[in-house]
């Protein structure tokens, strides 16, 4: 787990609970709701926003800025995250020994038989856009994101839209049009 990321956490977690109103145990939970969907949508944003580096297994592409929400009382309410500066160019174009977004190794790995018959995503194919597939990373636990992501409300339905349009949409971003593996 990359440094900031832990101490992202450490942050959040002090915060609710200096935040929550110690007379208040509904206050606590709303405190602790509100975090765990913070901490939630981190595996969420490795996922779709971090690779696998040179210098880091996780590497973030983009930077983060979580802005904890406080009333007057200085108890959390909420919290809105920002993405910024997403490393474009690594998308299309990783180092020989580097890895695409995590996600897309997830997908291939983490798929069950019918999402990817449902996806067109044959099994141990090898796509020019996803280097270094037989690297396995404790980031490409495909289920801790989809955990993540009904914890956040996004249902699997969703789920399997987001999916499907980002396998279909990757080969379109490096000029192949048909989708179809390597090998």
């Amino acid at each position: 787990m990359l440094q900031q990321t832990w101490t992202s956490r450490c942050l959040m977690k002090f915060y609710a609970v200096v935040a929550a109103s110690p007379a208040s145990w509904e206050t606590h939970k709303i405190a602790e709701r509100i975090e765990q969907r913070i901490l939630n949508s981190n595996p969420v944003m490795e996922a779709f926003g971090n690779a696998c580096t040179l210098r880091n297994n996780n590497s973030s592409r983009f930077g983060k800025f979580i802005q904890l929400q406080l009333n007057r009382a200085q108890q959390m309410t909420g919290a809105a995250v920002q993405t910024y500066l997403l490393e474009k160019t690594r998308v299309a174009c990783q180092a020989s020994s580097e890895r695409n977004f995590h996600i897309f190794y997830q997908i291939c790995k983490g798929a069950s038989e019918d999402e990817r018959l449902q996806w067109h995503l044959p099994e141990g194919a090898a796509f020019s856009w996803l280097p270094n597939p037989e690297r396995s990373l404790e980031e490409d636990c495909f289920e801790v994101t989809r955990e993540a992501m009904l914890h956040l409300g996004i249902d699997t339905p969703t789920q399997n839209n987001i999916f499907k349009v980002r396998r279909k949409a990757v080969p379109l971003m490096f000029g192949r049009d048909d989708g179809q593996p390597l090998s």
